[in-house]
């Protein structure tokens, strides 16, 4: 899967939204019919929200304050 950037006039997918696309979702192997197209806005919001779920969460380890440590 790729992110790429959008240079047609194309309505962005996500829910009620009215902007243009700026961005194209290309899963592997999909035809154009199967793009997923993103504007900005959307993109950025998309983001906030997939990172909220996937980020890495803090392991609880606490840091030794070693030598070059900035603290």
């Amino acid at each position: 899967m790729k992110i790429v950037i959008q240079t047609n006039k194309i309505k962005c997918d996500m829910g009620t939204c009215i902007n243009h696309a700026k961005y194209s979702v290309v899963p592997d192997g999909a035809d154009k019919s199967r793009y997923v197209n993103v504007c900005e806005d959307c993109m950025r919001k998309l983001y906030n929200a997939a990172s909220a779920i996937y980020a890495p969460k803090n392991s609880g380890i606490k840091r030794s304050g070693n030598k070059g440590d900035k603290q």
